[in-house]
């Protein structure tokens, strides 16, 4: 289980993140740590980790080496996957895909705090 502090981490993104619409972390196998808002449940975690996952096996071909972070622009807003400590993966989504530079400075905040409690 993890603690309240890694959850309010997670929850911070509300007030940080424009467009936020929901974030989970994951283990690398897909399993849910945290969760909030739209990202809650089993399928986002799985995703999340099977998103990077198959963007690494893609990138062995080229030898471009491991995903660290990536960003997705999609009719339905922006996706923020970053890996974090112990290969857990942090999946964000805003509603609104015009505050990249935003919405990416609010997610390695984030990352950088939820490595230090997950580290």
């Amino acid at each position: 289980m993890m603690s309240s502090r890694s959850q309010e981490i997670l929850e911070s993104l509300k007030e940080n993140c424009p467009c936020f619409g929901g974030a989970v972390v994951a283990t690398p196998e897909g399993l849910v740590l945290l969760a909030t808002l739209q990202l809650s449940g089993d399928l986002p975690a799985a995703c999340a980790a099977g998103l990077l996952g198959q963007v690494d096996d893609c990138l062995a071909a080229l030898r471009a080496g491991r995903v660290n972070e990536l960003m997705l622009w999609t009719s339905g807003g922006l996706w923020l996957a970053a890996r974090l400590v112990n290969d857990h993966v942090l999946l964000l989504w805003a509603t609104e895909a015009g505050f990249a530079g935003a919405v990416r400075l609010a997610a390695q905040q984030v990352a950088q705090q939820l490595n230090a409690v997950l580290g």
